[in-house]
C-alpha cells in the first residue's frame, strides 16, 4: 500500500511538472482553471494586486486588444498595462498585423495602494501620469469608486477616443494636464459631482466637440479647454473660478457668467468665434453692455468679443481698456476713445487688422506693450496724451502707417516700437525725446529724416534695413553711433554725424552700398569692427584724435586712399587691403612705417 501511494504522488509531480513545461510558464494557486485571452480579449479576476502580467505570455502581448479587469490592481498591474499600450504593432493568432489599439475596461476593478510604479498608486485614484503616453489605448472605462483622476494621468494618448465615467462616481477632481494633446478624444461623460477641472486639462483635444459641465463644477483651471473646438458651453450657476484663458482659441459663440464667478487675472485669451457675453445678474464682478464686458463699476473695458464688427465708441467713463481687450478682432473698422480714458493695456488692440487711424485723447498716459502691433491697415497715429514712454513694440508691424504725430511729453520710443512699419515716412517728434531704444524704427519706410537734438541715445540696430531711407541727420548731442545702427540701409547716400560723437559702432554702415562719403567729426576717438564694410566708400579721412580702429572697417570697399590725421597711429586690428594708399602727418611717416599693422600698407604718404 505505502508503495502504491508512493507511486501515485511521483506520478502526480510528473504530471505537474510536465503541465509547467507544456505552457512555458508557472501558474498562479489561485488562479482559476480556465483560458484567460479569448480572442483578443483578456479578461480576468485579479485576486491579488500586482499580478495582471501572469495573465498573459509575452507571446500574447501583441494579440490582446481589450483588458477586462475585476478585483484588484496596483501601481505594477498600471505598468504593465501601460506596456502593452506602447507596443509598436498588433497580430492576430495567424500572425498577421491587426489594427493597433487596447480598450481598457476598469468599471469593476478597485485601485489599491502599493506597486512600484511612480512611487507607488494610491487608493481609488488614477496616479500622475500613471497612463501618461499609452499610444495604443483607444477607450477606458473608469472604476466605479474612483475618488481623483491625477496629473498627466492620461495626456498624450494620442489614440484615446472616449473616456467613460461609469454610475454614480465619487471623483471630485481632475487634475492638471490628466488629458492633454489626447488629439482623439471625441467623447467623456464628466460626473455629477465632479467639483474641480485642472490647469490644461484637455489642452489642444481638438476633436472635442461637446462636453456637458456638471451641476457640481466649482473651478476651472487656466487653459482647461485650450484650443478645443467647442461652439457652445453653459458653465454651471456653482462655478466660482475660472482660470485665464481657460477657453482660448475654442469655437464659443457666446459665453455666459454665472453670479459668483471670477476670472483669473481677467484674461480670457483668444475667442475668434465670440459674438457676446451674457452676466447673470447680480454678478460682483461683471456686467456687460451690448454683449462687451466691462468690470462691476463700468470704468474698465475687460473684453471687446472678437467677432463683433464694425465701429465703437468706448463709453464715457471707462479709464483703463484692459490688457488685450480687443486683440485679434479682425472686423473692427473704427474705434472712438472717451477723454475719461487714461491707460490702453499690453495688446490692448494687437492684430486689430481693419483699423485705419487712431487719435488717442490727451488724458492717456499709458500705452503698453504692442499696444497697437500688427494692425496692418492702420495709416496715421495721433498721439494727445500725457505719454513719456512709447513701450516695446507698441506699433510693430503696423505696414500701412505712414505717419505719426508724437506727444511733447514723450522722452523715450521703446524697443521694436515701429519695427517694420515698411510705409512709415512722415514723424513729428516730440519735443522732450532723449532715447530711442534698440530697433525701434527697424525695416522702416523713411526716405528722409532728422532726428532732434534733445536725443542723447539712440540703441543698436535703431534704422537697420530702412532700405528707402537716403538721407538722415543725427543729432549733435549723441556720442555714440550704436552698432548696425544702419546696418542694410542699402540706398543711403548721405550721413551727418554728430559733432559730439566719439565712437562708431561695429557694423555701424555695414552694406549701406550706395554711400559714397562720410564726413567723420572732430573728436571721434573709436571705430569698431567692420563699421564701413560693404559700402562705396574709396576714400576715408580720420581725424587727429584717432585712438582705436577696429577689424576691416573698410572691408569689401574699393578703397583709393585712407587719411589719418593721428600724429600718434591709432591701434588698429587688421587692414583690409595692404595696397591702399596710405597718408599720414609727414613727421610720423616713419612711426606708422615701424608701427603694429600699420606697417603693412605698401605705401605710406605724407599728407600733401
Amino acid at each position: 500500500m505505502r508503495k502504491f501511494v508512493s507511486s501515485l504522488a511521483l506520478l502526480f509531480i510528473a504530471c505537474f511538472f510536465s503541465q509547467i513545461s507544456a505552457t512555458g510558464s508557472s501558474v498562479p494557486q489561485d488562479r482559476p482553471p480556465r483560458s484567460y485571452l479569448r480572442g483578443d480579449v483578456l479578461d480576468v479576476d485579479l485576486r491579488e494586486a500586482g499580478t495582471l502580467k501572469e495573465y498573459l505570455l509575452p507571446t500574447e502581448e501583441n494579440r490582446v486588444r481589450c483588458i477586462r479587469l475585476r478585483g484588484v490592481m496596483n501601481g505594477d498591474d498600471a505598468n504593465y498595462i501601460r506596456k502593452i499600450c506602447n507596443r509598436s504593432k498588433a497580430y492576430d493568432e495567424n500572425e498577421h498585423s491587426i489594427d493597433n489599439y487596447v480598450d481598457l475596461e476598469l468599471e469593476r476593478v478597485r485601485i489599491v495602494g502599493g506597486g512600484s510604479f511612480m512611487n507607488r498608486s494610491e487608493h481609488d485614484v488614477i496616479s500622475n501620469s500613471m497612463f501618461n503616453g499609452c499610444r495604443c489605448l483607444r477607450y477606458v472605462s473608469l472604476p466605479r469608486d474612483l475618488r481623483r483622476i491625477g496629473s498627466d494621468a492620461f495626456s498624450n494618448c494620442t489614440k484615446l477616443e472616449e473616456v467613460r465615467f461609469v454610475g454614480r462616481s465619487n471623483v471630485r477632481e481632475i487634475g492638471n494636464e490628466a488629458f492633454r494633446d489626447c488629439d482623439k478624444l471625441t467623447r467623456i461623460n464628466l460626473p455629477e459631482g465632479l467639483e474641480v477641472i485642472g490647469d490644461q486639462c484637455f489642452y489642444s483635444c481638438n476633436a472635442l466637440r461637446r462636453i456637458d459641465l456638471p451641476y457640481s463644477l466649482r473651478q476651472i483651471g487656466k487653459e482647461a479647454f485650450y484650443d478645443v473646438p467647442i461652439t457652445d458651453i453653459r458653465l454651471p450657476n456653482g462655478l466660482t473660478f475660472l482660470g485665464s484663458k481657460a477657453f482660448k482659441d475654442t469655437k464659443l459663440v457666446s459665453l455666459y457668467l454665472p453670479r459668483d464667478l471670477q476670472v483669473e487675472n481677467n484674461s480670457f485669451g483668444s475667442m475668434p468665434n465670440l459674438k457676446e457675453f451674457q452676466v447673470e445678474r447680480g454678478n460682483r464682478y461683471y456686467t456687460t453692455e451690448d454683449g462687451v464686458l466691462y468690470d462691476a463699476t463700468g470704468e474698465i473695458l475687460i473684453y471687446y468679443p472678437q467677432a463683433k464688427a464694425g465701429s465703437f465708441s468706448v463709453p464715457s467713463g471707462v479709464t483703463t481698456l484692459l490688457e488685450a481687450s480687443f486683440a485679434g478682432n479682425t472686423s473692427l473698422t473704427y474705434i472712438t476713445f472717451p477723454n475719461s480714458l487714461t491707460e490702453i493695456g499690453p495688446n490692448a488692440f494687437n492684430n486689430c487688422s481693419s483699423l485705419t487711424n487712431i487719435v488717442i485723447p490727451e488724458n492717456v498716459t499709458s500705452l503698453g506693450n504692442r499696444a497697437f502691433s500688427y494692425c496692418k491697415r492702420l495709416t496715421s497715429v495721433t498721439i494727445n496724451g500725457n505719454i513719456s514712454t512709447l513701450n516695446a513694440q507698441t506699433f510693430e508691424n503696423c505696414s500701412s502707417l505712414q505717419s505719426i504725430v508724437l506727444p511733447q511729453s514723450l522722452a523715450t520710443i521703446g524697443e521694436k516700437c515701429f519695427n517694420e512699419c515698411k510705409s512709415l515716412q512722415q514723424i513729428e517728434w516730440g519735443s522732450s525725446l532723449k532715447t530711442i531704444m534698440k530697433e525701434a524704427f527697424r525695416k522702416c519706410g523713411f526716405v528722409q529724416i532728422e532726428v532732434p537734438n534733445s536725443v542723447t541715445v539712440i540703441g543698436e540696430n535703431a534704422f537697420r534695413d530702412c532700405k528707402s531711407m537716403n538721407s538722415i541727420i543725427l543729432p549733435n548731442n549723441l556720442a555714440v553711433v550704436e552698432k548696425e545702427l544702419f546696418r542694410g540701409c542699402e540706398n543711403l547716400i548721405k550721413v551727418t554725424l554728430p559733432e559730439n560723437a566719439n565712437t562708431i559702432g561695429e557694423n555701424a554702415f555695414r552694406d549701406c552700398k550706395s554711400l559714397p562719403t562720410i564726413l567723420l567729426p572732430e573728436g571721434l576717438t573709436t571705430i569698431n569692427n567692420n563699421a564701413f564694410r560693404g559700402t562705396s566708400l574709396n576714400q576715408l579721412e580720420l581725424p587727429a584724435s584717432m585712438l582705436k580702429i577696429g577689424d576691416k572697417i573698410v572691408e569689401k570697399c574699393k578703397m583709393q586712399s585712407i587719411t589719418c590725421h593721428a600724429i600718434i597711429p591709432p591701434t588698429l586690428s587688421k587692414v583690409s587691403d595692404k595696397k591702399t594708399t596710405l597718408y599720414v602727418p609727414g613727421s610720423s611717416i616713419d612711426t606708422y612705417k615701424n608701427a603694429k599693422t600699420w606697417k603693412e600698407f605698401k605705401n605710406i604718404q605724407p599728407i600733401e
